[in-house]
């Protein structure tokens, strides 16, 4: 284990040993690999103590920006994040237990890569990007770019994760995470939808983003479905069409925590729930009627 006094010592550690090096911060993940004989590296770099890597914040360019070592619970209690991303609050209250939350990071989420990470459909939905940092150079891409494959990024061995940043839910905007999960305690998700859009007068909408979270070998953007939900009015039986859809470009494995196919049926009770939910809402505001004319 080694831990580097500053950012540029942890880059200097990075450049001289390249893939031969774990990264890590809260640990929630590594310690279950480790446990399991999965982690290959011979060194572990923590980086758990740069406390200049914690911090949320918005910028003048109004983009909101979560350092590296920011954690769940840090999100949870920000207020930037509870007025400008509330879909990101409703996703890390699923995760885990306080105690986790309070350990993991949205970091530690993305560079594992798993496409059941919770933190990784809503950053998709929200178009947020990754700031990535080496001794030579800096660069940002979105977080849909840097997911390549099954717990596989686009990160060089000699760069370490330092930022996400988004800009935040605007007026008119909606938006929603519904996850699966097989208990309601340290639940790992059998299947999760994310969604961001702007309404229009309709009502309908005029920008969609839908995401599905592990249903492939990574997440999943649903661009059929998308396509589907901004053709029309925004209807009970649209709904039931864009989370057949959904379903349909799930791509769901079999494994201990469900089946494909039960997956594929949970992607669809989710989004249906999250939408109408979304209507409910449109038609409670404008008086046309409950929750009950909505189903």
């Amino acid at each position: 284990m080694v831990s580097p006094r500053s950012v540029r010592d942890g880059l200097q550690i990075l450049d001289e040993r390249r893939e031969n090096v774990r990264i890590v911060a809260g640990s929630t993940d590594v310690s279950v690999m480790l446990k399991d004989g999965n982690v290959r590296e011979e060194w572990c770099l923590d980086i758990s103590h740069l406390d200049v890597l914690r911090y949320i914040k918005m910028s003048r360019d109004r983009l909101i920006h979560i350092g590296a070592l920011a954690t769940y619970g840090d999100c949870i209690r920000s207020s930037i994040i509870q007025r400008n991303a509330r879909i990101l609050v409703d996703a890390f209250y699923t995760l885990g237990s306080p105690q986790i939350r309070n350990l993991a990071t949205i970091a530690g989420n993305l560079g594992n890569a798993s496409p059941a990470g919770d933190a990784i459909p809503p950053l998709f939905v929200l178009n947020a990007s990754v700031v990535l940092e080496s001794l030579s150079e800096r660069r940002e891409m979105s977080v849909r770019d840097f997911l390549v494959d099954y717990r596989k990024t686009d990160r060089k061995p000699n760069e370490l994760i330092t930022e996400v940043r988004f800009s935040p839910v605007r007026r008119g905007q909606v938006a929603f995470f519904k996850k699966l999960g097989l208990c309601k305690a340290n639940a790992i998700a059998v299947a999760s939808v994310a969604f961001c859009g702007q309404m229009a007068e309709g009502p309908r909408f005029a920008d969609a983003r839908i995401a599905l979270g592990a249903v492939g070998p990574t997440v999943l953007r649903a661009s059929r479905a998308e396509k589907v939900l901004l053709s029309g009015l925004f209807t009970t039986e649209r709904i039931g069409e864009v989370a057949r859809i959904c379903s349909l470009e799930a791509q769901p494995i079999s494994d201990i925590r469900g089946s494909a196919e039960y997956r594929r049926k949970a992607i669809d009770g989710l989004a249906q729930l999250g939408f109408l939910e979304i209507l409910d809402g449109l038609r409670s505001r404008s008086g046309i009627g409950g929750s009950k004319s909505s189903r």
